[in-house]
């Protein structure tokens, strides 16, 4: 007889688990900077500047740039970017820049990728990221050369569309300011080197580089094979170009973004000072905890350099708007988070991981598919589909579907599928699901086999 009690217990209890986890493990170093960048980006970045350069007559070379880019900058989640493409597409935007703008938004947000790095891991954030963007704009091209032309001369639906007349010249803050010398964006270059680098490099990986790449070089620098100090060090440097930076640079908007960054990167560093637990006054502290106790004293050094820059360069009706579109995104959208992490624990306790491994536990052509289409059909709002994904990964699932699924959530479901349809017809809509569906799968199989996973057709 089946014991019910019992399985709601369990049920709960691997629930609980599941979000105390996250919680203590993925909030307060890495979700928390995420929302502060976004509420930045909402109130320091004019749309118009933005959806200006995307209409249907702009040069491609900038108009799918722009268009992916304001797809990031504008950090919107897979719900919030349908209004935004109807949007953009009703004011005269190209098929193609709106379809990448469509593709783009809801993949590579600096939630999204953020989310994705610290549950998943950095190989599939930064995947992820980079074949999104080339996606987004392959699809759009794809989409403006089949159907570019009709959609120019059968656009009846739009009505009067709004021009976007937004003077550039009236806004100093945003075009004189943010000239950046050449001596400046290698100082940028060199800052976002040392953020993917505290990001990506973790103690086995800088130990395996040390003992290959670097062998001869370890007798005279050390250090190439102690990771802990290797770390420390690309984050003092890393530090010391954000402080260069902030006196070079007179856009204080960019020297924020910054400064904001650099706080997510060390945040969710791979610094592992101890690799055993560590007895203090006869208490047990566990290594994980010491090394965050760790990543936070880091993180805090770059926080109070972050506030003494604030209080210095911004007044306080631009704190507070900040502030004001930080606590939305946290309101609608923690919330969803903490349900997606809860949902994933119940998700975890009753799928027998046997029948996981079964249908995406290899790098297949069907694995993969089925990847795609369990996102497309069990629609999650923004950012639950990490959790659920981190779930599907320790039960046994292959790391191509799960990058197939990853892909493919934000862009399809059965709510995007309708109201795209409504605005790009029947023919369109179905033929970007199907351009979908198929990069998609071809992304996570080519993945799968980059990781050694072999490749197969069922």
């Amino acid at each position: 007889m089946v014991d019910i009690v019992g399985m709601i217990q369990g049920a709960l209890e691997s629930a609980i688990g599941t979000l105390l986890d996250y919680l203590s493990l993925h909030v307060l170093l890495c979700l928390v900077p995420a929302f502060f960048i976004a509420g930045a980006m909402a109130y320091f970045i004019p749309k118009d500047l933005i959806t200006r350069y995307i209409g249907k007559d702009a040069d491609p070379k900038i108009a799918y740039p722009m268009a992916m880019a304001g797809g990031f900058l504008l950090a919107v989640c897979s719900c919030t970017v349908l209004p935004l493409f109807v949007s953009i597409w009703k004011r005269g935007a190209g098929l193609g820049p709106a379809i990448t703008f469509l593709f783009v938004a809801p993949a590579i947000n600096i939630l999204a990728l953020t989310y994705t790095g610290t549950l998943i891991g950095m190989d599939i954030a930064i995947t992820r990221g980079i074949l999104a963007m080339f996606f987004s704009i392959l699809i759009g091209l794809i989409m403006a050369t089949v159907f570019g032309k009709e959609i120019d001369q059968n656009k009846s639906h739009i009505n009067n569309p709004v021009s976007i007349t937004t003077d550039l010249t009236q806004q100093p803050n945003i075009t004189d300011k943010m000239e950046v010398s050449k001596s400046n964006i290698l100082l940028i270059i060199g800052l976002g080197i040392a953020s993917i680098s505290l990001a990506t490099l973790d103690s086995n990986t800088i130990s395996t580089l040390g003992n290959t790449l670097f062998s001869g070089l370890t007798r005279i620098v050390p250090f190439l094979q102690t990771p802990p100090l290797l770390q420390t060090i690309i984050f003092l440097l890393g530090l010391l170009i954000l402080i260069i930076l902030t006196f070079k640079i007179p856009s204080k908007e960019l020297v924020l973004f910054l400064w904001l960054v650099y706080i997510l990167m060390t945040g969710t560093s791979q610094i592992t000072y101890f690799s055993e637990d560590l007895s203090l006054l006869g208490v047990v502290i566990s290594s994980a905890i010491s090394n965050m106790m760790i990543k936070l004293l880091l993180t805090g050094l770059v926080v109070l350099g972050l506030l003494l820059f604030v209080w210095n360069k911004f007044d306080t009706d631009d704190i507070n708007a900040w502030l004001f579109e930080t606590w939305i995104f946290i309101k609608s959208i923690f919330p969803l988070i903490i349900v997606g992490v809860v949902i994933a624990g119940f998700v975890k306790f009753f799928i027998p991981p046997e029948l996981v491994i079964t249908l995406v536990g290899r790098n297949t052509v069907l694995a993969n598919l089925t990847g795609v289409l369990f996102g497309v059909f069990m629609y999650f709002p923004t950012l639950m589909e990490v959790p659920i994904a981190r779930i599907f990964l320790d039960l046994g699932m292959a790391r191509g579907p799960l990058l197939a699924y990853l892909l493919a959530d934000p862009e399809l479901s059965i709510q995007s599928i309708l109201v795209t349809r409504k605005y790009l017809g029947d023919k369109r809509n179905t033929f970007y699901i199907i351009l979908v569906t198929i990069f998609t799968t071809l992304a996570g199989l080519i993945f799968g086999l980059f990781l050694g996973q072999g490749i197969g057709l069922w």
